[in-house]
């Protein structure tokens, strides 16, 4: 399963991550988590649509450099470097093409997991309401963040990665949007020369995740860890289910 697009003015890659399956057979919860790419293009009508979505916090996952102006000021806006400038971890992932696909989520989380808990400890802190995050696509940087959200309460792994494909399918009306190119072809290349195909890659890093032992091994705090199990407390809290 794989949701179109929001109907958000100003927005070519956004989806509320709500209705995807889980393991145990419900779904997730509309209304808590949206993706997207950057809103600097939405219009007031887009806010609207967004405040009646239950958007209070948008949480930007860009570095300082990247990041634009546009969220109205009832909207709480959080900023978090989830990339970082660790540029000994950076440039083999350059060189090779792996930085934008899911081939660098592993390592980053291994390497730096400082930064994932980071943006992990805002979704927890924020104020009650739901969740717009995104980076400048909502591609990859937005991705590891919805992978770590879909594992923390046992979304299907075929669900999952037919959510992170849905980038590809969004990538023409990115680029229509923004007048720049998306570099899907180029991003399948990569993913091609390294025997996988987007989904694959993706299917990979997510299944490879154990959450509690990268918590306990990134140091988030258990009420971080309590609000990703639930969603910000909107299901029950469970014990995790094996892969």
């Amino acid at each position: 399963m794989s949701h179109p697009p929001l109907d958000i003015p100003g927005l070519a890659n956004a989806r509320d991550l709500g209705g995807l399956p889980r393991r145990d057979g419900s779904v997730t919860p509309h209304g808590v988590f949206v993706r997207s790419d950057a809103p600097d293009l939405v219009p007031s009508e887009g806010w609207d649509r967004l405040r009646a979505r239950g958007i209070a916090t948008v949480l930007d996952l860009r570095r300082p450099e990247e990041r634009t102006p546009g969220v109205p000021d009832d909207i709480d806006l959080i900023t978090v470097d989830l990339d970082g400038d660790e540029r000994a971890f950076w440039e083999p992932l350059e060189a090779d093409g792996r930085w934008g696909t899911p081939l660098y989520y592993v390592p980053h989380l291994t390497d730096l997991p400082h930064r994932m808990a980071g943006v992990l400890q805002a979704i927890a802190a924020a104020r009650p309401g739901g969740i717009l995050f995104h980076c400048a696509a909502g591609w990859d940087r937005t991705g590891l963040v919805t992978m770590m959200l879909l594992r923390a309460i046992d979304v299907t792994t075929d669900a999952a990665r037919r959510d992170y494909a849905t980038s590809f399918a969004n990538a023409a009306a990115m680029e229509t949007l923004r007048s720049r190119s998306q570099h899907a072809a180029e991003r399948r290349a990569v993913l091609t020369s390294f025997g996988h195909t987007p989904e694959s890659a993706f299917a990979d890093a997510y299944e490879s995740l154990d959450l509690d032992d990268w918590s306990r091994s990134a140091g988030l705090a258990p009420d971080a860890l309590l609000a990703l199990r639930t969603w910000r407390s909107s299901v029950p809290s469970r014990g995790r289910t094996p892969s």
